[in-house]
């Protein structure tokens, strides 16, 4: 794992280090992760917060061990908070001419490319987290060679991010954790649950004519939101009071509502043909989640009469009840 400077990961957190100093003391201070919206990305904050870390009293089922000798190391891990630096950095400054997260992305190509750990292998055993859709779009097509860990392959070209050599990671839930959830079919009144977004562009286009096929339907929620105010909360009374939730295609085929309707143990219902799931081959979707193709959904009356056609055994059998 490359000492980055702190530019690059905790720095942008606010974190200020002393002299000399890369990483966080973990065992007296922990930086926290910006919230919001901002949390759905931060899979780089976690990894690259166990990988670092000096203090982990012991190794023993860790699936991964940092190593300070190059040449013993399987994979070489890039510390770049990219998701972060594109949500907070991507606007330039005036006098500045271009924005700090691009020159953060043409300083990690220089130096990357300069290593002989990337020259050896022309950086095809280096993995770089880009998880937000619009992370690292100045320098992917420079670092291409690399593994990158994704959210999907939404605004990639299959030259720069296949399903060959990167790899799909899942979003972090926004809502929270359903614990000692007792509810069972009959206590969750609403049928079907959208709340976001409705009006996107690309794949997305789908969502505002779903709008028009379900908003009157009965049981059926889907309105618009965002994360502003009390929107989390919103979504989070919402999933849990509803047996299916909708996830439809934004402007990339995936979205952390995915994520937000399992902990909220509403069985998802994804509308997305060319989405790619986490660790689809260990883990079988179709167990807990309800598919349709996109031409289906649009045909009048298709997506509520299947949804209402699931009786509760189904619903229970899906690991919800």
């Amino acid at each position: 794992m490359y000492d980055l400077p702190p530019e690059y990961h905790f720095g942008l957190l606010g974190w200020s280090p002393k002299s000399g100093e890369i990483w966080p003391d973990i065992r007296s201070h922990i930086p926290g992760y910006a919230g919001g919206l901002n949390m759905q990305h931060s899979i780089e904050y976690w990894m690259t917060l166990d990988l670092y870390s000096e203090f982990a009293p012991s190794v023993d089922g860790r699936s991964a061990v940092r190593v300070h000798n190059s040449s013993e190391a399987d994979i070489i891990f890039v510390p770049f908070f990219s998701s972060l630096s594109y949500n907070r950095y991507s606007k330039v400054e005036p006098p500045e001419k271009s924005s700090k997260n691009k020159l953060l992305q043409d300083k990690l190509v220089c130096y990357l490319t300069s290593q002989r750990e990337w020259t050896r292998s022309n950086g095809r055993d280096h993995v770089i987290l880009a998880h937000h859709p619009n992370s690292m779009v100045d320098a992917r097509t420079k670092l291409w060679t690399s593994m990158f860990i994704l959210a999907d392959f939404g605004r990639y070209p299959p030259n720069i991010a296949n399903i060959n050599k990167d790899i799909i990671a899942p979003y972090k839930h926004v809502v929270q954790n359903f614990d000692n959830d007792l509810s069972g079919f009959n206590d969750r009144p609403t049928l079907l649950y959208f709340q976001g977004a409705i009006y996107r562009k690309d794949g997305g286009l789908v969502r505002h004519e779903l709008y028009y096929l379900l908003k009157d339907e009965k049981h059926v929620h889907f309105a618009f939101g965002s994360v502003q105010k009390d929107g989390i909360k919103q979504a989070t009374r919402g999933m849990r009071s509803s047996k299916f939730c909708l996830n439809i295609a934004g402007d990339t085929p995936s979205s952390n509502r995915l994520f937000d309707a399992i902990v909220s143990h509403c069985v998802p219902v994804i509308i997305s043909d060319d989405i790619e799931l986490p660790f689809e081959d260990v883990l079988d979707y179709s167990e807990f989640s309800v598919f349709i193709r996109t031409s289906d959904a649009l045909k009048e009356k298709f997506v509520v009469n299947l949804i209402r056609n699931i009786t509760r055994d189904e619903w229970t059998r899906s690991g919800i009840d």
